[in-house]
């Protein structure tokens, strides 16, 4: 049974009052990935794939076994395991790169859940060659609404959330998924806010990419991850051009790499590769996390339903260890101040989802988002916290 420890996170034990309930923004990393990091910076920090020398080649190697781990993790082939920057910038380089000749008039389905990241590259797409966005509606429950009925002839690519980053639903995506692929449609899936907690289904997506970032599943910033299906792969061509991804050049004209390799120029975050590696590592040592955020998560519902002046945003049928809360008695903003003031750091505002709070009729909420150092304790200060904000301000 998975249980916190200061072991992993040492300001459990040094200050045990402080709670972090931000995951969905970023982790905090466990002591190994930050042993690591210091590991690779104090022995190998150097250019992989850029030098003849031996901390060069210990660099390379590092890197390319990161890749191999992480692609095992995702239940992928290397070959399907491409890096960037970050979520944001993976669905802006598919944005940009795919091989559809696009058609006034030609379609682009989201769901109205989206997060920035997910929609303004379509936004862009769509006002540069007169495309239509299309979005997926909710149920009142906050599943997303027979998204396959939306498919039509004139859809060419389907993007859209495995979770929502403001309520926690998880979405089913399945027929959605299947439906395009019969359609021949392209189909993308931001998994950002799936990685951690279900890390396994991304490889099983039957979606042409899937992205996340290394830093929602306990790694450091400054890696995109982009899980490319084979076929699909070999269509693209180079993202982004720079070095490290050709094979010759003229003054003329260049010959690309034909492997995954071509989709990452420039200098690799290799100590972001190393990180992400090692928190998957870390993470199947704690096979039980799961199971103990889900328990903590309806332990945090249970207290929030005692407390009538608060309502939770409707959350599907299964959620990832986020939620979020509203109220007409206090702001968000300065609910979120006060719980500062007291050590409980939580997340106020419309969380890169202005489209998302605009359907369901709020400003901005508050969200609580659960992770690996979630205490108990953390909860039942949260619960005390939110009873004196609502003293103080209502």
């Amino acid at each position: 049974m998975y249980q916190p420890s200061s072991d992993d996170f040492p300001w459990l034990a040094e200050e045990p009052d402080y709670a972090y309930l931000d995951t969905a923004a970023t982790c905090i990393v466990p002591t190994c990935v930050r042993q690591a990091v210091d590991r690779y910076l104090l022995d190998t920090h150097a250019n992989a794939h850029r030098g003849s020398y031996a901390r060069s080649h210990a660099a390379t190697e590092q890197f390319e076994q990161g890749r191999q781990t992480l692609a095992r993790w995702f239940q992928i082939q290397p070959e399907q395991l491409a890096f960037a920057a970050s979520t944001t910038q993976a669905l802006n380089d598919l944005a940009q790169a795919l091989p559809i000749d696009w058609q006034a008039g030609d379609e682009i389905l989201l769901s109205i859940a989206e997060h920035h990241a997910n929609l303004l590259p379509w936004q862009r797409l769509a006002q540069r060659f007169d495309l239509k966005l299309r979005f997926i509606e909710l149920t009142p429950e906050g599943n997303l609404a027979a998204p396959e009925l939306l498919l039509t002839e004139r859809t060419r690519v389907v993007s859209v959330s495995a979770a929502s980053n403001v309520t926690g639903a998880i979405y089913e995506l399945g027929g959605l998924l299947s439906a395009a692929r019969q359609r021949g449609v392209v189909s993308i899936v931001d998994a950002a806010q799936l990685a951690s907690h279900q890390p396994r289904q991304l490889g099983l997506l039957d979606a042409d990419a899937v992205v996340c970032s290394a830093h929602k599943f306990y790694g450091v910033t400054g890696l995109g991850l982009l899980l490319l299906a084979p076929q699909f792969a070999e269509q693209l061509e180079p993202f982004r051009v720079g070095g490290g991804i050709v094979t010759r050049v003229t003054r003329e004209q260049a010959d690309y790499l034909s492997d995954v390799h071509r989709f990452e120029a420039g200098t690799p975050n290799t100590l972001a590769v190393i990180a992400a590696a090692t928190a998957t590592e870390w993470l199947d040592r704690h096979v039980g996390l799961s199971h103990y955020l889900d328990t903590q998560r309806i332990e945090l519902n249970h207290l929030l339903a005692q407390r009538e002046w608060l309502r939770v945003l409707p959350s599907g049928a299964t959620q990832t260890p986020t939620l979020s809360i509203v109220s007409s008695s206090v702001h968000a903003q300065d609910l979120a101040a006060y719980l500062d003031s007291q050590r409980i750091e939580v997340r106020s505002g419309h969380h890169c989802a202005q489209p998302l709070l605009q359907y369901l009729g709020y400003s901005g909420v508050v969200r609580i988002s659960l992770g690996a150092y979630t205490t108990p304790r953390h909860l039942e200060r949260l619960a005390s916290a939110l009873d004196e904000a609502y003293e103080l301000f209502s």
